[in-house]
Parts: C-alpha cells; sequence; structure tokens
C-alpha cells in the first residue's frame, strides 16, 4: 500500500516530525476477513487534547474522529467507511498503536519514607 517514491517522498516532506505505515485487520461477524492500510502522521499533544475531551462523551466516536485526523494517505473517508461500523478494531488500533506515542504502559510508584 506504500505509494509511488516520488508521492512517499513529499508525504515525507510535508510531515517532518515522522509518518507511519498502519493496518488494521479484523474478522466480522460473517466471518469476512477486512484490512486496511494507510499512512499515518505521528501525532502531537493537540491531537490527544481533542481525543481525551470527546473520549469525555463518547469513546467510540473519540477514536474514530482521531483515526481520521492521522490519516494522511491514502483519504481518509473510504478508509473510515469500511471500518466504521467496528469501532473495537479501530479502538485496538488507538490502544496499541497510537497511545505509546503518549507515554503507555506507564508504571508509577509512591512510597512513604
Amino acid at each position: 500500500m506504500i505509494p509511488e517514491k516520488e508521492i512517499l517522498d513529499k508525504i515525507k516532506e510535508q510531515n517532518p516530525e515522522g509518518i507511519f505505515e498502519g493496518e488494521i485487520s479484523f474478522i466480522d461477524e460473517k466471518e469476512k476477513q477486512h484490512t486496511v492500510t494507510f499512512i499515518f502522521r505521528k501525532p502531537v499533544t493537540a491531537d490527544i487534547e481533542v481525543h481525551q475531551k470527546t473520549a469525555q462523551r463518547n469513546p467510540i466516536v473519540a477514536n474514530l474522529n482521531m483515526l481520521q485526523s492521522l490519516i494522511i494517505y491514502p483519504e481518509p473517508g473510504p478508509i473510515i467507511d469500511e471500518i466504521r461500523e467496528y469501532p473495537a478494531a479501530y479502538g485496538k488500533f488507538i490502544d496499541e498503536v497510537i497511545a505509546p506515542f503518549f507515554g503507555a504502559e506507564t508504571r508509577v510508584k509512591k512510597r512513604n519514607l
């Protein structure tokens, strides 16, 4: 799914903070395999702030909006249309791929001395 070198170079130039290939693959209730592949930009703090605010009202919409805002190639519309009805699939992508950009799996301690 990686675009031609010229297109990829232009995408990299427009996103110097980093781009990544993402894939969401899952099986639906009819046992049909779905796979969407895309290029997404590195998320920034503003992305997670909007996500957290929206998640208070509707976590499913928050995850879908986050993914849609990060996809830069191809156009996000067809990808979102294919996965919209499968919130567990794109939720897992947000949890396992996007959250680590902000410090997922964090462990902290406090000890009274």
